[in-house]
Formats: structure tokens, sequence, C-alpha cells
């Protein structure tokens, strides 16, 4: 007994290291650093912020602000600034800076510049690193979760499974990340394979076009590959109840977000969710699934319509 805590007690001053990634958004980034250091424990968290260089001469000014912000935050026990010489791009930079990490350590936690976290994140994210750690079916744990209720009122635990990785604030291992393979192997199966892309649809029935515009470069997404990654090994991922980040670029802001509220647009300042009411059994809920899953449904033919007038006003009124 008295190992088991001293070990506990070594791990908890060592806290995961933490993962910023930023680029040309420096107000983004001022708050989502803000609202990291008001977690608790950051005082004691070791801080390593990803600059991006700039795509052309028109962000040079925004990227260099980028890193100011960066340089001076204060909170933290220490706080890192990595200045790229060139622009690597979203998946590029995230890939080289997570890769970096966790050489370094075997746990990491990853926030981007357009993510506010509330106050029991961090908390949340050691706790369940330490809980799942020799769990290989548990691929990441996520800190976004609906902004609807998808658990049951009578759901015993303080935070649920899902097949389905999420970038919107998360930890892994470094032997969970090492088995991504940025080349997407056996994608030329998969897409020809009725039964896989179903049985990947149990995540949302947005993945499988996800994944084929990653493979024709329609867009530059790490996170989408991950998403395979985790689907072809057969793993779940951690959410906590009620929503502990929110996603603050759905402003237009963003290179692959456009302007939404779908995802959330407030916190609920909970605290971090009791490790002792953790799931201890690597299971998905069929209640919880199905409800999740709802978000990821295409919208109806009304709901497009008024999307598109929406956006035509807007256009016609001047509003970004």
């Amino acid at each position: 007994m008295m190992v088991f805590f001293f070990a506990r007690v070594i791990m908890s001053e060592q806290s995961p290291p933490i993962a910023v990634f930023a680029f040309n958004r420096p107000d983004h980034l001022r708050r989502t650093l803000e609202a990291l250091s008001e977690n608790i424990g950051a005082a004691g968290s070791s801080v390593t912020v990803f600059c991006d260089g700039p795509r052309s001469d028109r962000d040079v000014a925004a990227c260099s602000q980028v890193r100011r912000v960066a340089e001076e935050r204060r909170g933290f026990r220490s706080v890192e600034v990595v200045e790229r010489d060139r622009n690597l791009g979203c998946a590029a930079s995230v890939i080289d800076g997570v890769d970096r990490m966790l050489l370094m350590d075997d746990r990491v936690v990853v926030i981007e510049d357009d993510i506010h976290t509330a106050p029991g994140t961090l908390e949340y994210f050691w706790r369940a690193l330490d809980e799942y750690a020799g769990t290989p079916s548990v691929f990441s744990i996520a800190a976004w979760a609906p902004p609807f209720s998808v658990v049951p009122s009578d759901y015993p635990y303080s935070a649920y499974f899902f097949p389905r990785f999420h970038c919107w604030g998360w930890a892994t291992w470094r032997n969970r990340w090492n088995w991504n393979d940025w080349s997407v192997p056996g994608y030329e199966d998969y897409v020809t394979n009725a039964f896989l892309r179903g049985a990947h649809a149990a995540g949302g029935n947005d993945l499988a076009a996800m994944l084929e515009a990653q493979r024709r470069r329609q867009i530059d997404s790490w996170a989408v590959r991950a998403e395979y990654t985790r689907f072809m090994r057969g793993c779940v991922t951690l959410y906590p109840r009620q929503p502990l980040a929110l996603n603050i670029g759905m402003d237009g802001s963003g290179r692959h977000c456009g302007t939404s509220t779908k995802y959330g647009s407030s916190l609920s300042g909970m605290a971090s969710p009791d490790p002792k009411a953790f799931p201890k059994h690597i299971c998905v809920d069929a209640t919880i699934a199905n409800r999740f899953r709802r978000i990821y449904r295409p919208p109806g033919l009304a709901t497009r319509i008024v999307s598109r007038i929406t956006r035509e006003i807007r256009k016609l009124s001047g509003a970004s």
C-alpha cells in the first residue's frame, strides 16, 4: 500500500506536458492560454507552444503577435515557445509537435489555439491518463462533449466511451500515438468494403466522407487520420459527462471551420469528473451512442434552406 501511494504522489507531481498549437490568431491564443492557466494544477504544469510560420506576407504580423502572446503568458511552471521558421500547416505542425512531446514523456495533453477549457479540464486529463494507461483499447481522452445531454439520468459514471476520436482538447499516451501511420494504410480495402464503412459510421455518418476528403487533399487533417487509426484498432475515446472544452474558433477564423454554434457556445464551468466514477468496463452505452451520433447527422432540407438564407443575408449586410 505504501509503495502504491508513493507512486501516485510522484505521478501527480510530474504532470504530463501540455502542447499548445498556434498559427495566426493572437486573440484566440490569448483567450485559450488564459483559460488554461486558470485550470486546477496549471501552476505546476509545463507548456510548450508551437507557433507555425506564416503562409505568406499577409500572415507575418499576426504570427509575430501570436509569438508575443505565447512568450508573455504566465501562470504555468514553465512556458517554452517553439517558433517554426516556415509554415508547416496544421497537420504537419501537430504531428511533429506531439512526436516531440512524446519523446520526453509517455503522456501528453494537446490544446489548439481555439480551445477554451473549463477549470477542471487538466485534472480530468491527468486522472483519466492514469486510470486507463494500461488499457490499450482506450485510444484517447477527449475534453469536448456534445452541448446537449446524451447521458441518461440514471447513468452511474462521470464519463463514457464513444467510438470517435475528438481533437478539441485531448490527451493520449505514447504507445497509442505511435500506432498512427499517416499514409492511411488499407484505405483501398476500406473504401470498397461496405461493412467496414458501416462499422465506422458507428462514430458518425461524416467519418468516411472526411477520410475521403483527406485522401483527395481537399483538407489537411491529422485528426481524420488519427480517427482512422482508432477505428482500425477497435478502440474508443473517453468523453466527460458534460463538456469541459469549447471551440471558440467557430467564428470563421479557422481554416477548416465555418461559423457555427452547433457544437456548443458555453461551458458549464463544472469541476473535474470524479475519477472514482470513471467507467471500469470498456464498453459503449447504446443510449448514449445513439444520442451522440445525432450531432453528425446530415441536416434536413428545412435546416439547409434556413442556413443558406442566413448566409446570403450576412453577405448582403456585409457581415463576415
